[in-house]
C-alpha cells in the first residue's frame, strides 16, 4: 500500500507524520505535489492542514484519513464548552470529508463516530530513544516538557513548591533521566475543554517511557492511559502532590511501557489497510 502523509509544523507533526511515516515506509511531505497524489492509494492528512489539502486530495479521487489530532485554533478555540467543540470538529468533518478519521483520544474517537463519521484511535508513541531509568534516592528536579507559557499560574507554583523543598524546577529538560517527577499542567488561554479530552497526552507516554510519576490535571489521556501519578486542581493539591511522590519507594515501582513507535505504526498500517485496496498498477 502506497501512503502519502502530509502535513507540517514541529512536535506533534514530526512524531505523528514524519516519525510513523517512516515507520509505515510511507512517503511524507508537506507540499504534496501532483505526482504524490498520483501515486499514492491513500493519503493521510495529519492536524489542522487537512483543510488546505482535502480538496485536491478529492479531485485525485484518493481516500482521505485525517488524524485530527489538534485540528483546533489554539488558543482561539480552547475556551470552547463542549457543544462548541463538536459543532467546531463536525465542520472540519463535512469540509475535508474523510474516508476515516484518526481519534488523538479514545474520548475523541466517540465523538468523531457519534457524529456519524468513521473513527479509529491510534495511542501517540514517546519520543524515539526514550528509555526507563533507576529512581534516585532523593528527588532534586521536576521537570516540565513543552511551552512554558502554557503553564501560566503553575510555573511560579512549581518553582515557589520546588524551591521550599531544597529542589530545582526544569522547564525542557535535555533529557527526562534528569529528573525526578514530572508534570503536564495547562492553564489560563492554553486551557479548555477540548485540551483536556482531545489532546493525545504525549507527556504522559513520555512519563510512562521514562518510568517517572506525573502529576497533571484531569483528562481523557490521563484517564485512558492510567500513569502512576496523582491529578490535582490547584496549588493546595500540587503541594500534596509533591510530599506524595517525594518518598523513592514511592518512584521506584516499575511502570507499564506506551507502545514504541514500530508498535503504533504496526497498528496504523492494520488500520491503514482496511481503508482501500492498494492498486496493482
Amino acid at each position: 500500500m502506497k501512503i502519502l502523509i502530509v502535513g507540517a509544523g514541529k512536535g506533534s507533526w514530526v512524531m505523528r507524520g514524519q516519525q510513523l511515516g517512516a515507520a509505515l515506509g510511507a512517503r511524507v511531505t508537506s507540499s504534496p505535489t501532483d505526482q504524490d497524489l498520483d501515486w499514492c492509494d491513500l493519503v493521510v492528512l495529519v492536524k489542522k492542514h487537512a483543510v488546505t489539502h482535502a480538496t485536491r486530495c478529492h479531485k485525485h479521487g484518493k481516500p482521505i484519513v485525517w488524524d485530527a489530532l489538534d485540528f483546533w485554533s489554539q488558543p482561539a478555540q480552547n475556551s470552547y464548552n463542549e457543544a462548541a467543540a463538536v459543532n467546531a470538529l463536525l465542520a472540519q468533518l463535512r469540509f475535508i470529508k474523510p474516508t476515516l478519521t484518526i481519534g488523538a483520544t479514545q474520548a475523541m474517537t466517540r465523538a468523531i463516530e457519534q457524529q456519524g463519521f468513521t473513527s479509529a484511535y491510534l495511542p501517540h508513541h514517546s519520543w524515539q530513544g526514550l528509555m526507563p531509568s533507576p529512581s534516585r534516592e532523593h528527588v532534586a528536579t521536576v521537570g516540565y516538557e513543552g511551552n512554558a507559557a502554557y503553564l501560566g499560574r503553575w510555573h511560579g507554583w512549581l518553582t515557589e513548591a520546588c524551591q521550599k523543598r531544597g529542589w530545582s524546577f526544569v522547564v525542557n529538560p535535555s533529557t527526562l533521566a534528569e529528573v525526578d517527577i514530572v508534570v503536564a499542567l495547562r492553564d489560563g488561554l492554553w486551557d479548555g475543554w477540548m485540551c483536556r479530552e482531545w489532546k493525545s497526552g504525549v507527556k504522559v507516554v513520555n512519563a510512562m517511557a521514562a518510568d517517572r510519576p506525573l502529576i497533571s490535571q484531569d483528562c481523557a489521556a490521563v484517564r485512558e492511559l492510567n500513569p502512576d501519578g496523582s491529578v490535582i486542581t490547584c496549588k493546595y493539591g500540587l503541594n500534596e502532590a509533591l510530599d506524595v511522590w517525594a518518598p523513592n519507594d514511592k518512584r521506584c515501582a516499575t511502570l507499564p511501557r506506551p507502545l514504541p513507535v514500530d508498535a503504533v505504526a504496526g497498528q496504523y498500517q492494520t488500520i491503514l489497510s482496511k481503508v482501500v485496496t492498494p492498486c496493482t498498477a
